[in-house]
């Protein structure tokens, strides 16, 4: 089953945007590569994407103009396989600030928040102060204001905040992952939760890493049906290397456990940057890997997905989504039998590319 916001979105659009069959390629398992790469921008990184409500896609992410750091928007109309540039949510000297990780989201209403961190480094490296920050738009994501900071603190060793997801609850309730520092070798997974569409927020709740120590970093979160049972994928280092692990709520984010091994790189590798979401009842997985490419490390390697048809229960082999040479992966679910695997690439920039799950 899809998760409610999908379902509206996908009514609303009532088309399908299944690729001609000439640019379809099997691939193993039950991921099928239904489009070829699509450029979002050529300097873009670190992709997500969200519903118009015009039915349109905006994508998310960061790029660098110049001596500035921008957060930017592009807008597709046909489902992913092509983009245009839309505009600005924020920009900043990157010799003063950092800002990154951008997460767009349409909420009920049709606005469209858009979360980044937002960091102080005055003297261009050192970290001074630490945000999540929220921006939203009520014209389809063609220009953003300042909504909210979701967390902040001053810069105390190592305690920066990062990575922030956001999802709507069954109770149309939102909520805002991230990931917390806390030393070095530790970090912690958070979620607060806003019942005013974003303009203020609750205390933190631990997702993951109480009473762990271990790098949990990059939450991605997906429901497993719509009775409230949900999963976080993470990754960690719990076992001295990155690895991928996930917990599960069963009271739709408001409590976490059952922690476990989502996934484990092969041949001495590393698995990082994780992201989860449901295609029609098929839990689909990602993150990037160097297992299959020799030890050059996980930023850069390859994009891989695994499915699960059993609520996370198992998982089928893994399937290369984006080539040697990708960088922090998303994924989006697009419709009932397609999602896109978004990522930004080597001489390319921030790409999208269309997958379909076989019947």
């Amino acid at each position: 089953m899809l998760p409610a916001i999908f379902t509206v979105a996908l009514a609303f659009v009532g088309v399908s945007f299944g690729a001609p069959a000439s640019l379809s390629k099997r691939l193993p398992g039950r991921v099928v590569q239904a489009s070829t790469t699509a450029v979002i921008d050529p300097v873009g990184v670190y992709i997500r994407a969200t519903w118009a409500k015009d039915g349109s896609l905006i994508a998310g992410y960061a790029a660098t103009d110049g001596t500035q750091h921008v957060l930017r928007t592009a807008r597709s109309t046909d489902g992913g396989l092509t983009w245009a540039h839309q505009g600005e949510v924020y920009r900043a000297d990157k010799t003063t600030h950092d800002i990154d990780n951008a997460f767009p989201l349409q909420i009920p209403g049709g606005r469209i928040l858009y979360a980044y961190r937002n960091h102080d480094r005055p003297n261009g490296s050192q970290y001074t102060y630490y945000r999540i920050t929220i921006s939203y738009s009520d014209d389809n994501g063609a220009t953003f204001k300042y909504l909210s900071t979701v967390a902040q603190r001053a810069a105390s060793g190592v305690n920066g905040l990062w990575e922030p997801f956001l999802r709507v609850a069954n109770d149309g309730s939102l909520q805002c992952y991230y990931s917390g520092e806390n030393a070095a070798n530790d970090q912690d997974g958070y979620m607060r939760q806003s019942l005013d569409g974003g303009k203020t927020w609750s205390s933190p709740i631990t997702v993951s890493g109480a009473g762990v120590t271990s790098r949990d970093g990059m939450i991605g979160v997906a429901k497993i049906d719509n009775k409230g049972n949900l999963m976080a994928v993470f990754e960690n280092t719990e076992s001295g290397f990155f690895s991928i692990d996930y917990v599960r709520s069963h009271d739709d984010g408001k409590s976490w456990g059952e922690r476990g091994r989502l996934y484990t790189a092969a041949n001495g590798g590393q698995a990082i940057a994780p992201q989860i979401t449901n295609v029609a009842g098929t839990l689909v997985a990602s993150f990037m890997t160097d297992e299959s490419i020799g030890d050059t490390g996980a930023d850069g390697g390859q994009m891989k997905v695994i499915t699960s048809t059993d609520g996370g229960k198992s998982w089928g082999s893994s399937v290369v989504t984006g080539n040697v040479a990708s960088h922090w992966p998303g994924l989006f679910t697009r419709d009932s039998t397609h999602f896109l695997a978004l990522y930004s690439k080597n001489g390319l920039g921030a790409v999208s590319q269309v997958y379909e799950l076989e019947n």
